[in-house]
């Protein structure tokens, strides 16, 4: 088990997202890991700066992501998602394992991991409907994490995405809880991002909002995931999130299924 894909990204707008494509776990060189899954999101409530708008979403998200182990230190990570039928924000990863130290009691891992999100279509940001900001941004981020010897394991992890003007920039974190039990793995997490600056929608403000790329976008998140190994070629897994708050984010609940696939590239 340790070597499943322990969280998924099934990507979608702001608020529909699940925790994100970094997890602690590492491939071993060779080592590729495919999910497939499908999300539905909906929400009547949009947060702003003060209050609540109500502006009802529903989107249905279909996500691809892939983890690959370049070396027993360096992984690969890819996430692709389509949100409505339409191409979204692909984000691409590196990772590299820095620290890593096991014991009887357990394995403590501290790494880096750095990426790069970008927009595979040129979707209408400027509706209410809008499936992201179109945003470019490079996202470095640091994780460590605990796995005990008898199952459970705690990450936490923070970065800061750097986002190309004129979409603001923003601070993320997030913690996990999960714990592995034979074939089964399961967990919970709560992540925040918070917008560094920007502009608000329907704020009370003199601040004239000339584009939705310029909002200011923070949230806070609980979510978690089931997942099951079915052999050692395939696994299925059930995820959900759930948004508190926000400022400029909807309030979106979002459930959803996906299947992984494992193979080894490696010649041995």
């Amino acid at each position: 088990m340790k070597n499943l894909i322990l969280s998924l990204f099934i990507a979608g707008s702001v608020a529909a997202n699940a925790q994100g494509p970094i997890d602690g776990f590492f491939k071993s060189k060779g080592e590729l890991d495919i999910a497939l899954s499908g999300s539905f999101a909906t929400s009547e409530d949009y947060f702003t700066r003060n209050g609540k708008v109500t502006i009802p979403r529903d989107q249905t998200i279909i996500g691809f992501f892939a983890s690959y182990g370049l070396s027993d230190r360096w992984n690969l990570v890819a996430s692709i998602p389509v949100i409505n039928f339409q191409l979204q924000d692909a984000a691409f990863y590196v990772k590299y394992k820095w620290i890593f130290k096991g014991t009887a009691k357990g394995e403590f891992s501290l790494f880096p991991a750095l990426g790069v999100s970008f927009p595979l279509s040129n979707y209408d940001f400027q509706t209410s409907q809008a499936i992201g900001q179109k945003a470019v941004t490079v996202q470095p981020k640091m994780v460590s994490q605990f796995k005990s010897s008898k199952g459970w394991f705690i990450q936490g992890q923070t970065g800061y995405n750097y986002a190309f003007d004129p979409v603001p920039s923003a601070f993320v974190a997030s913690v996990k809880l999960g714990y592995i039990y034979k074939k089964w793995y399961f967990d919970a997490w709560f992540d925040l991002q918070y917008g560094i600056g920007g502009k608000d929608y329907a704020s009370f403000n003199a601040v004239p909002l000339n584009s939705f790329r310029e909002l200011g976008i923070s949230h806070q998140r609980i979510g978690g995931v089931v997942y099951r190994t079915l052999n050692n070629r395939f696994g299925i897994q059930l995820n959900g999130s759930y948004v508190l708050s926000g400022r400029n984010a909807s309030q979106m609940l979002s459930v959803g299924a996906g299947v992984v696939i494992k193979m080894n590239t490696h010649k041995k």
